[in-house]
């Protein structure tokens, strides 16, 4: 997707027994959840944020192949420890901070 910024939430997921993932969710999980919810008359998703963000980490990941597509969603949900929107500055974590340069100590 090269610079393109989406707006829909990039998350981290920790799962039990697995290794922390994070995933770019896009409109065609944000489909899913709203044909889903309305088949399941599961709240809206400012009723039920961490449904919500938890759904739609499972479809990224199922899209993207974090997951095969066989996984079910009550799986995923019972394997999820925790799930967190990041923010833009969430994005340059591992590089670091660089440092302003100060005076020279000397």
């Amino acid at each position: 997707m090269g610079d393109v910024r989406l707006t829909s939430p990039r998350v981290r997921v920790l799962r039990d027994g697995f290794d922390p993932v994070e995933i770019q969710t896009d409109n065609r999980d944000l489909i899913l959840w709203d044909s889903t919810r309305i088949r399941h008359k599961w709240p809206k998703f400012e009723d039920a944020p961490f449904l919500w963000l938890t759904f739609i980490s499972w479809a990224a990941a199922r899209r993207t192949g974090a997951i095969v597509p066989e996984h079910k969603f009550e799986t995923w949900r019972d394997e999820v420890i925790e799930v967190v929107a990041l923010s833009d500055d969430d994005e340059d974590d591992d590089a670091g901070t660089p440092t302003e340069p100060g005076r020279d100590p000397g």
